[in-house]
């Protein structure tokens, strides 16, 4: 009679441990997923609009925070060339309900970077705080704008 009252108890524990651990694993994974959506903004929106050999503009912007103009980050060729907020004034993405204030366009000149001839690759990237001093940077279209310098 006592095995099986150690037994049932064993038991018991067992079904508590696991149910213990099933919990715990939904917490940490709840947690993970809302530093995730907090931290990189499944929100960002943006486009770049112009890739040629005079300049790239577009605008981004984050719903969350329509206020704030961005940082941006260009890079041609996988390589850093320039940043700048984007603050420009682009009333057409008011118009089109992308956001409530104007103020999300950049534009990036490329005549002082003297690029070769041929194919280039531009990708601009939302500058955003992450945990303590550090940024990380998002790419605001998924693939990097190629464009043709003659």
């Amino acid at each position: 009679m006592e095995t099986q009252s150690q037994s049932s108890t064993s038991t018991r524990l067992l079904s508590a441990i696991i149910a213990k651990s099933f919990v715990e694993v939904i917490l940490v994974c709840v947690v993970a997923s809302l530093a995730a959506f907090m931290t990189f903004s499944p929100q960002l929106r943006g486009a770049i609009d112009v890739a040629d050999q005079a300049r790239i503009a577009g605008w981004v912007n984050d719903p969350r925070l329509a206020e704030v103009a961005l940082e941006v980050q260009l890079f041609v060729d996988g390589k850093f060339v320039a940043s700048q907020l984007a603050d420009l004034r682009r009333e057409d993405l008011v118009s089109a309900g992308v956001t409530i204030r104007p103020g999300h366009g950049f534009s990036f000149e490329l005549e002082h970077l003297n690029l070769s001839a041929g194919q280039h690759s531009a990708q601009v990237f939302a500058v955003r705080d992450a945990a303590g001093a550090s940024k990380i940077l998002l790419p605001i279209t998924a693939a990097p704008r190629r464009f043709q310098i003659k």
